[in-house]
């Protein structure tokens, strides 16, 4: 899996306490219209270009642009 970095300045958003604590158990334990809503979100940041690759410098990402 790539990490990610965030291009502008980041917003906490949190979520309630719930029994499962591993990311995995709580990903699945949100309801299935808030998991597609969230990758829609995630699509949508990438295909504008606010989430980046943090080995990647940004000369080197405007070369590919070309």
């Amino acid at each position: 899996m790539r990490a990610l970095r965030v291009a502008v300045d980041p917003v906490q958003f949190t979520l309630p306490e719930l029994e499962p604590a591993r990311p995995v158990e709580r990903w699945w334990s949100l309801p299935e219209a808030t998991r597609r809503e969230v990758l829609t979100l995630l699509s949508r940041l990438i295909a504008r270009g606010v989430l980046i690759d943090p080995d990647v410098t940004v000369d080197e990402d405007r070369r590919g642009d070309e």
